[in-house]
Formats: structure tokens, C-alpha cells, sequence
């Protein structure tokens, strides 16, 4: 397996991080750090070359700021700097390429299989549903990629659209973010994975590593939080207070969803019983936890002058 296609994919993932995915072609294929894997991404199309600057870098004194004053022929310009005069560089260093991002959409779907017509974007080119994957019978998975989910706007775009599509319980989102996410992020407990960690880039495709899609749903017990942690109600049906895991129930996860989900995390009982499908009256949430006391002690807190039920940070 070639280090150049696993590493270019880590440079994929860095590009499309960046507020604009542009990146100048004399770093992309000049510095050592970039240009095998920046020939990859081109060579399979991901790249595509961008505007081409009026003003770089001096390449001499790697300093001041060069404008272009002429073409010398095909392959050189002429650049003027202040401090250093006229260079005759390669035209090259005016081009920049920036990141095909439709067609690094395309070619997750189409590497995992998944319909066309299942696809959908979200908010203003960040994130995207990909499509609904059916293994066996019962047990689907729906498809997201998401990126800069650390920007709380893009994170809850993406939310809400996993909300609309009521794929709660079936999301997984593939992304290009740093991860761990901060824990006040909207995506919190939902199950996200880097790009990088289970794919590398291969000919006209992604390949993915099947062990790894599946290693994310079961942590191993270092992965395991220390401390309190509601991240894996959703996707796995627990809690950790000091780093103990409790299996929840039904209904005690459709509790603590409704109030991870909810605007500020608080909610009145009856809403929560909206929200969980019971027509219980009144509804009390605390009844529910008798087989877990200590979760509910620990991750939710009742404001009885104000009669709302609110998610605690679990001191």
C-alpha cells in the first residue's frame, strides 16, 4: 500500500478545512511535504486548478510581495519585488489549485455504494447527506459528510438536517474535521468519523477500510471516557459517570436525546413526553431511572421555580 495515497488523504482533509480550499501550486508541488501527495490529488482529479495571482511571494527573499509585470514567454514571467528587483520565475508560481469538492462528494457515495437519488446537500457547500445504506434487513445506516464541524453553524446545520431525515439513531458522519469535538458542539453524541482514519485514496475511488467502519461502533476499553459522558447515548445507547459505562434503557436514552436535542438543553416534562412518544401525565422522568439512579442524578437537574427539566454538565 502506497504511503503517497494514504498521506494524501490527510492533505485532502487539511484543504478542505481551510476557509478558502485554495492552495498555491509551487507549494503543492514543490515542497517536499506536499508535492507526491498533491500529484496524487491532482491525478485523480480532486484538485482543480484555481485563479491565477496577479501577486505571490517573492520567490528570492521569501519575504516581500511580488506582482507580475509581464510574460516572458510560454513557461516564465516577470516579476517585480521591492527589495530584490526583476525576477524571471516559472509561470507556475501564479497558478493555484483548489479542492473539487463536488467531485470529492461524488466519489464518497459512489465508494460506499450508495444511491444517487439518496443525496442531498446541506447548508452553503459543508456538509452533505450521502445515502442510506440497508446491509441487512432492519438495520440501515445513513450516510453524512460534514466539514469544518468544529464552527458551531456548520455543526448545526448538519443537525438539523439528520433531524428532518429523522436518522437520528442510523447517522454516521464522515468528516474532515479534527476531531474530537468540542462537548457544547450540536453534534455532540453523534457518531463521527475521520475521513483519514478509515479511508485512503485509491484510483477513480475512496477505499475504505470495512474493519475500521465497524471498529468505530465498539471503543475499545482505553477509548472509553474517564469521566461523566453522555457522546455515546445516541450512537450506543450508554453513559460513563467516572468512567463507568451504564447500558441504558429505551426510554431512558429517548430522556436524555430529548434534552441533549433540545434549544439550550431544557425542556418542561410534557415536552419531553412529546418527544419520547409517551402520553404518560404527568410525566416524570425520574421514574424511569429507577434501574439507573445514578445517571439521572448525574446528567439531569429539575428547576422547580421554573418547573423545566434541564441537562446538567455531570459534576
Amino acid at each position: 500500500m502506497s504511503a503517497r495515497l494514504i498521506e494524501s488523504m490527510g492533505l485532502l482533509c487539511q484543504l478542505l478545512e481551510q476557509a478558502s480550499p485554495e492552495i498555491a501550486a509551487s507549494a503543492l508541488l514543490s515542497e517536499d511535504k506536499y508535492a507526491a501527495t498533491g500529484e496524487a490529488l491532482i491525478h485523480e482529479r480532486l484538485l482543480s486548478t484555481g485563479t491565477v495571482r496577479s501577486y505571490v511571494t517573492c520567490p528570492e527573499c521569501l519575504v516581500e510581495n511580488a506582482r507580475l509585470v509581464k510574460p516572458c514567454n510560454d513557461s516564465n514571467v516577470l516579476l517585480f519585488c521591492d527589495d530584490c528587483g526583476d525576477i524571471e520565475c516559472p509561470r507556475s508560481v501564479l497558478q493555484t489549485y483548489t479542492v473539487n469538492v463536488a467531485r470529492v462528494v461524488e466519489r464518497l457515495s459512489a465508494s460506499l455504494s450508495l444511491p444517487l437519488a439518496s443525496r442531498k446537500a446541506i447548508g452553503p457547500n459543508s456538509s452533505w447527506r450521502l445515502g442510506i445504506q440497508e446491509r441487512r434487513r432492519g438495520a440501515a445506516t445513513t450516510w453524512y459528510f460534514g466539514r469544518r464541524l468544529s464552527r458551531a453553524c456548520e455543526a448545526k446545520a448538519l443537525v438539523d438536517q439528520i433531524k428532518l431525515d429523522q436518522a437520528a439513531r442510523s447517522a454516521k458522519i464522515l468528516t474532515s474535521t479534527r476531531l474530537p469535538l468540542c462537548a457544547s458542539s450540536p453534534l455532540a453524541g453523534y457518531e463521527i468519523i475521520e475521513l483519514p482514519s478509515v479511508a485512503r485514496l485509491s484510483q477513480s475511488r475512496f477505499l475504505f477500510y470495512d474493519n475500521r467502519l465497524q471498529d468505530v461502533e465498539h471503543p475499545s476499553a482505553e477509548d472509553a471516557p474517564s469521566g461523566n459522558s453522555l457522546a455515546y447515548v445516541r450512537s450506543r445507547r450508554c453513559a460513563y459517570v467516572n468512567g463507568i459505562k451504564y447500558q441504558l434503557e429505551s426510554m431512558q436514552q429517548k430522556i436524555l436525546l430529548a434534552l441533549m436535542d433540545a434549544h439550550a438543553h431544557r425542556l418542561e416534562a410534557q415536552q419531553i413526553a412529546a418527544r419520547c412518544g409517551s402520553s404518560a401525565f404527568p410525566f416524570q422522568p425520574i421514574k424511569y431511572f429507577g434501574r439507573n439512579p445514578l445517571v439521572y442524578k448525574t446528567f439531569v437537574r429539575y428547576l422547580a421555580g421554573d418547573k423545566l427539566y434541564v441537562l446538567a454538565e455531570g459534576d
